[in-house]
C-alpha cells in the first residue's frame, strides 16, 4: 500500500510538472551560486512558477485526440486531471505577473520575451510553406532542442544576472557568459534521449527533430559529445577545483544514465532521472561551496 501511496505523489510531482519546476528554480540557484551573487527568491519563486504555467499550458495545448488511449501514462495521467491543471496553471501565471512586477523594468521585459519565447513553442504562429495549417517554432527543422537550450539558458542564467545588475551587484560577465553555454549545453545534451524516444512518433507526425534528421545513433552520440564538452569546458575553467569536479561529475554521471540505463526507460527515467540532474547539479555545487 506504501509502495502504491508513493508512486501517486512522485507521478503528481513528475505529471503536473511540478518537479520541472523545480529543476528550474535549482538552476536559478545555480546561477548565484557559481557567480557568487547573494540568492533572489522572488526570481526563483518567478522560475518556478513560469516554469509550471509554461509546461502545463504546452501539454494542455498538446492534446492528442484521444488521450486516454495514449501509449505514455503521463498523458493520460494530465488529461484526467486537466481541469486543476488549469487551475494551477493559472495560478502560476498570476503569481508569476505579480512577483515579476517588482522586478526592474529590464529583468520584466526579458521575463516577458522569455514568455514570448515559450508561448511561440507550442502556438500556431507560421504557416508551413506549402500548406494550409499553421504550426509552433517546434515544428521548425532542427529547432526544437536548441530553441528550448536557449530559453532554459536565458530564463535561468540572464534573469538572475539581469535582476542582480540592475540591483547594484558587481556582475562577473565572462564567467556568465560562460555559464550561460554551459546551461545550453548541458538542456540540449539531456533533451536529446527525449526526442530519441519520440522518434517514431515525430516522424508521423512531420515533425523534423535531431534525431528524424540524423538517427538514433548519431543524436545519441551529439548527446555523449554535448557532455563531454560541458564537462571538459567546466575541468578548464576557472572556478575553485571543487566547483569544477562537482559538475563535471555530474555531467560524466549523466553520460553514464544515458549510454547506460540503470532502469527501463519509461517515464521515470526520463522525467526523474535525466530531468533530475539539473537538481543534482545544484546540490553538487551547493555541497561543495
Amino acid at each position: 500500500m506504501m509502495r502504491n501511496y508513493a508512486i501517486k505523489v512522485l507521478e503528481l510531482l513528475l505529471f503536473s510538472n511540478v518537479f520541472i519546476a523545480c529543476c528550474a528554480v535549482a538552476q536559478g540557484g545555480l546561477s548565484y551560486l557559481l557567480l557568487s551573487l547573494p540568492m533572489n527568491y522572488p526570481v526563483l519563486a518567478i522560475l518556478g512558477c513560469a516554469t509550471l504555467a509554461m509546461y502545463n499550458f504546452s501539454m494542455i495545448l498538446a492534446k492528442p485526440q484521444y488521450p486516454e488511449a495514449s501509449p505514455y501514462r503521463r498523458v493520460r495521467w494530465i488529461f484526467r486531471h486537466e481541469h486543476s491543471l488549469w487551475m494551477w496553471t493559472g495560478v502560476a501565471l498570476m503569481v508569476s505577473f505579480v512577483l515579476g512586477l517588482q522586478l526592474h523594468l529590464p529583468s520584466f521585459a526579458l521575463l516577458g520575451a522569455v514568455g514570448a519565447m515559450g508561448l511561440a513553442y507550442n502556438v500556431p504562429l507560421i504557416r508551413i510553406k506549402g500548406a494550409r495549417r499553421w504550426v509552433g517554432l517546434r515544428q521548425l527543422t532542427g529547432l526544437k532542442l536548441f530553441y528550448i537550450g536557449a530559453v532554459w539558458a536565458m530564463s535561468c542564467v540572464l534573469l538572475p544576472v539581469a535582476e542582480a545588475y540592475h540591483d547594484g551587484l558587481p556582475i562577473p560577465w565572462p564567467q556568465a557568459g560562460q555559464l550561460t553555454a554551459w546551461v545550453f549545453l548541458f538542456v540540449v545534451a539531456i533533451t536529446i534521449p527525449f526526442d530519441i524516444r519520440d522518434l517514431y512518433q515525430d516522424r508521423y507526425y512531420g515533425l523534423k527533430t535531431i534525431p528524424v534528421l540524423v538517427g538514433e545513433r548519431k543524436a545519441l552520440a551529439l548527446s555523449v559529445t554535448l557532455l563531454v564538452s560541458h564537462a571538459g569546458w567546466v575541468w578548464v575553467s576557472d572556478h575553485a577545483w571543487n566547483v569544477r569536479i562537482a559538475l563535471s561529475a555530474v555531467s560524466l554521471l549523466c553520460l553514464l544514465v544515458i549510454s547506460f540505463p540503470p532502469l527501463k526507460k519509461n517515464e521515470y527515467y526520463y522525467f526523474l532521472l535525466l530531468d533530475g540532474m539539473m537538481i543534482v547539479q545544484f546540490l553538487a555545487v551547493w555541497t561543495v561551496s
